[in-house]
């Protein structure tokens, strides 16, 4: 009698595991880093509080995108200071990190590829390098300027890679991260060119994430916490940890990804 009745407490307990609703999965986004960066002097100290923070969060994954140092030293301390954190971290480049073919050699070889993807539980994420598609070398630019050559050929490489994803499983939810935005808001201060990626490519990263399912791009590069949605894509931009060049708070962003593919921002400010 007893081991019918431990049968029927294990069979029930193996119907409440395979009935129960995924957890949700969250993810600690910190950009614009800007170790070595003249504006941002106190750069380290900042990102190691938002370490200390994000490890208080236990989150699932953390994601720096982009702008990580001047440097290529200085971007060997950012990885040196993330070393600290509790949960395993992935990089996406920023402006501040590549230029230029030269610049996107050393990249790759500090930080490995520039875009790849990656799965967290039931979220897989694309990784994607903006500065691929588009020219952000002048900032007072009043037009988009051409890409480089071997960039433009680089960003043509990273588009046939996302055309040829397979489409998520049943069950997967798809997000994407990139520094650069594809597109402004309407409250966006600045109307030059350097904050999105460049025409037409943005129009085209556009319709291959939709294509793969993607609903939310989370981005960085504005130094300002802000969420839009443009063209059926919700765009989650994290503040920086290293200066506010439109005012607001430094800090992070948690993202926090339901089964059903939605993503819920909360912005965190550091201390000081």
């Amino acid at each position: 009698m007893h081991w019918i009745l431990s049968l029927v407490m294990v069979y029930s307990a193996s119907l409440l595991v395979v009935g129960a609703k995924p957890a949700d999965v969250t993810i600690a986004q910190i950009s614009d880093t800007h170790l070595g960066e003249q504006h941002s002097p106190r750069a380290a100290e900042y990102l190691r509080q938002a370490v200390e923070l994000i490890n208080a969060r236990h989150p699932d994954a953390v994601i720096l995108s982009g702008d990580v140092g001047e440097t290529p030293e200085d971007r060997e301390q950012a990885k040196t200071i993330l070393k600290a954190l509790t949960a395993p971290i992935y990089y996406v480049p920023g402006n501040h990190d590549i230029s230029d073919t030269n610049s996107l050699a050393l990249y790759r070889k500090q930080f490995g590829p520039d875009y790849y993807s990656f799965q967290v539980k039931y979220v897989e994420v694309l990784a994607l390098d903006s500065q691929l598609l588009g020219n952000y070398e002048k900032y007072d630019s009043p037009s988009f300027l051409p890409l480089a050559p071997g960039i433009k050929t680089e960003g043509e490489k990273m588009l046939d890679w996302l055309a040829a994803r397979p489409k998520p499983a049943q069950g997967e939810v798809v997000i994407a991260i990139q520094h650069i935005p594809l597109f402004r808001d309407s409250g966006f201060p600045d109307a030059r060119p350097y904050w999105t990626v460049n025409p037409p490519y943005a129009q085209r990263e556009a319709g291959l994430l939709r294509a793969l399912g993607v609903k939310h791009l989370l981005a960085g590069h504005w130094h300002t916490g802000r969420v839009f949605k443009h063209e059926g894509i919700t765009t989650h931009i994290a503040p920086a940890t290293s200066w506010l060049p439109f005012g607001g708070k430094l800090g992070f962003a948690m993202h926090t990804i339901s089964p059903n593919g939605d993503v819920h921002t909360e912005f965190v400010p550091l201390p000081e």
